[in-house]
C-alpha cells in the first residue's frame, strides 16, 4: 500500500481537483470536435478530377471539366436531403455522366475518361469562405487520360455544394461552425487528428470506364 509521508494541504486538493476537472472537460471537448469532424466527412460527397497532364490545354480542360459536372450535379442533387441521397443519386447517373464528359472530350481530341465513387483521404482544403479539415470523404473521381501522366488535382464539394455556397449546407451548427467558422482551433484538432490518424488507400465504391 503506498502513503504519502505528508499529506496535501487544502491549497494543493484544490489545485489537483481543478487539474482533474480541466482534464475531464478538454476530453470532452476533444470528443465532441472529432464527433463533428466524424459527421462533417459522413454529410459531404466531394468532387475530385485528375486531369491528364501539367500542360495548359489538359489543365483548361479539366476545369472545363469541372464546370459541367457542377452544372449537372447541382441539377441532379437538388433534391437530396442529405449526403446518402446525394451518393445513391451519383451511383444511378455515374454512367450517364461518364458519357456526357466523354461525349464533351470527344470533339477535342482528349484521353480516355474513368468516373468513379470512392472514399478516399484529402488533406486540409481551404475555398476562401470555408474550409474542410483532412480526413477520408466520398467523393465522385473523375480520371482524365492515364495514371502515368497525371497533371495537378482538382476538388470541391457537390454536396451540400460548398463548390457554389460557401456556408449554412450543413445539417448541424456544429458542422457549419467548424467548416465556416472562425474557431481555428476546433479545426486545427479535427485536422491534426485525421492527418494521423486516417488511412491513406482509396476504396473503390463504384467504377467505369
Amino acid at each position: 500500500m503506498f502513503s504519502f509521508s505528508r499529506p496535501m494541504t487544502r491549497s494543493q486538493m484544490g489545485l489537483a481537483c481543478a487539474c482533474l476537472l480541466l482534464g475531464l472537460a478538454l476530453s470532452g471537448w476533444w470528443s465532441a470536435q472529432q464527433r463533428t469532424g466524424e459527421a462533417l466527412r459522413a454529410d459531404t460527397l466531394r468532387l475530385h478530377i485528375r486531369a491528364d497532364s501539367d500542360s495548359v490545354a489538359d489543365q483548361t480542360l479539366k476545369l472545363m471539366v469541372r464546370d459541367l459536372l457542377l452544372e449537372r450535379m447541382d441539377q441532379l442533387c437538388a433534391g437530396a436531403e442529405d449526403q446518402s441521397q446525394a451518393l445513391a443519386i451519383a451511383a444511378r447517373q455515374l454512367e450517364g455522366l461518364r458519357l456526357v464528359v466523354q461525349h464533351f472530350l470527344a470533339p477535342r481530341g482528349a484521353a480516355a475518361v474513368r468516373l468513379s465513387l470512392v472514399n478516399m483521404y484529402f488533406a486540409a482544403s481551404d475555398y476562401g469562405s470555408s474550409a474542410l479539415p483532412a480526413g477520408r470523404y466520398d467523393a465522385l473521381r473523375v480520371d482524365l487520360g492515364e495514371p502515368e501522366t497525371y497533371g495537378r488535382n482538382w476538388w470541391c464539394v457537390l454536396y451540400p455544394g460548398l463548390c457554389m455556397a460557401a456556408c449554412s449546407g450543413y445539417d448541424t451548427p456544429a458542422e457549419n461552425d467548424l467548416v465556416c467558422g472562425e474557431y481555428i482551433l476546433r479545426f486545427a484538432c479535427v485536422d491534426w487528428w485525421q492527418s494521423l490518424t486516417a488511412r491513406r488507400e482509396d476504396r473503390s465504391l463504384l467504377s467505369l470506364g
